[in-house]
């Protein structure tokens, strides 16, 4: 590298710890920013609630929203409306739009929705898995907008269903199958909406080569340092029952917190269906369908700032200033 490019160069080899976290924190509090500008644009923190919910007076005189499932059937049948023409504008002809918005593509977005307000919903404080979206449960479409864009998860069905549906198996569910899982677990109906093993014979084989690898990692960190090994698989069992244990008292919680969770059936159908259907739609366009209805309808439903015209103009023109007064700092 030549002196001159050596004298403007700031990079990480030129950053001392403390300047490295500043920096950091910096690129973090801007993204925040931006998509506080952005869910407030597109009027994300309004509540869906009035659309799925019906609004209940308390013993206390304040007020407190159950859902409802005719009304959250005919917020989802509205959305299904705005997916279907979303669809017809990117498929112009007849034949590609039957193609891509087939029954299967209906049944798999009617189950996000439907699970999509239901775990948006309700607060749960659960430990969640590294990479999991953002914490919902505002009842916000802020929330159904998170949960949309967490779709994609980088698995393929075989990966998926070796790694947590038979086997030993991996408690931190991707996605939406992690608030899902948490819902059924608080419900006493674990599992029930996850694939089983085909047959006794692959669960055994799955379990088996589960067992087998474990006992072989735990070997070789128990060697690596220099701890006896049946001492090492004493202290990882009893850390095992402290994490059920700990587990066991947030899923009380959560049911305290979860209440009456009417229309228990038609949540475990859904999760079905959206186990069944996730992997012929595990990708960013799906994503982007459903991002772009969810903003389409509060633009349609008065709660954005681009609902009116002459408020959109003031807003975009603002916006507009503040990127030039930006530009020139």
């Amino acid at each position: 590298m030549n002196e001159f490019r050596k004298k403007i160069l700031r990079g990480s080899a030129t950053t001392d710890e403390y300047e490295q976290e500043d920096d950091y924190n910096r690129i973090n509090d801007v993204y925040t920013q931006v998509n506080d500008l952005m869910y407030t644009y597109y009027g994300h923190d309004a509540s869906f609630f009035p659309y799925t919910h019906d609004r209940v007076t308390t013993a206390e005189r304040s007020y407190a929203y159950v859902f409802n499932p005719e009304a959250a059937d005919g917020f989802i049948e509205e959305m299904m409306t705005t997916l279907d023409e979303l669809y017809w504008y990117r498929n112009a002809l007849p034949e590609d739009f039957f193609m891509a918005f087939n029954d299967d593509a209906r049944s798999f977005y009617k189950s996000f929705l439907y699970l999509a307000i239901r775990i948006a919903s309700v607060k749960n404080r659960a430990r969640k898995p590294e990479g999991h979206h953002e914490s919902v449960g505002s009842g916000t479409f802020k929330d159904l907008a998170i949960l949309a864009n967490s779709i994609v998860i980088p698995y393929r069905d075989e990966t998926f269903h070796r790694r947590f549906e038979i086997g030993i198996l991996d408690p931190d569910l991707p996605g939406i199958f992690f608030d899902i899982q948490e819902i059924c677990r608080a419900i006493g109906k674990e599992n029930v909406f996850l694939h089983t093993a085909v047959s006794p014979e692959e669960q055994t084989s799955a379990y088996n080569a589960d067992n087998e690898e474990n006992l072989s990692e735990a070997k070789r960190i128990a060697e690596s340092r220099g701890q006896d090994f049946e001492q090492y698989m004493a202290s990882e069992q009893y850390l095992k029952e402290s994490n059920e244990y700990y587990k066991q008292q947030e899923c009380e919680k959560f049911q305290k917190a979860l209440g009456e969770f009417n229309d228990e059936d038609n949540f475990i159908k859904n999760a079905r269906t959206f186990r069944d259907l996730i992997f012929q739609y595990n990708n960013h366009e799906v994503e982007k369908y459903l991002d772009k209805a969810i903003k389409l309808f509060l633009l349609r439903n008065g709660h954005s700032v681009l609902s009116d015209r002459e408020t959109f103009l003031d807003a975009h023109e603002q916006v507009a200033h503040t990127i030039n007064k930006l530009k020139n700092m």
